[in-house]
């Protein structure tokens, strides 16, 4: 199944950074795309659970206080393995001073973006 304005899928959007959260769900809501949104990684989690059949893609920020992106996504997989995972960086995959791991099948979306690249990145990805 497809998360695209006509379906009933959601997408999950994590990012600490209230602003950048605020562009992507202003971009996503445009599109016509269903989400929910999160500032935390341990928030993310409980709005998993709780819509668990609902959600059908993770688009999340790396870099985040309290757990970072990437340990979220390994979360989320584990407990739902068909799960689609957009991360999304400020910083190039390699640059960060801690290592972030990419699973084989998790996208990656470079920040700064475009309404266009996010719409793209989703339509490639789903």
């Amino acid at each position: 199944m497809q998360t695209t304005p006509e379906s009933d899928g959601h997408i999950l959007l994590v990012d600490d950074d209230n602003s950048v959260r605020a562009f992507i769900a202003a971009s996503l809501k445009a599109a016509g795309y269903r989400f929910f949104q999160a500032a935390s990684g341990p928030e993310a989690l409980l709005l998993f659970q709780a819509h668990f059949d609902e959600i059908e893609l993770v688009l999340t920020d790396i870099v985040m206080p309290g757990m970072f992106g990437d340990e979220l996504a390994m979360k989320l997989v584990e407990l739902k393995p068909t799960i689609k995972i957009i991360l999304m960086s400020g910083n190039p995959p390699g640059a960060l001073e801690t290592e972030i791991h990419i699973e084989p099948g998790v996208n990656f979306l470079q920040k700064p973006f475009l309404v266009q690249d996010l719409r793209e990145c989703l339509a490639h990805h789903f």
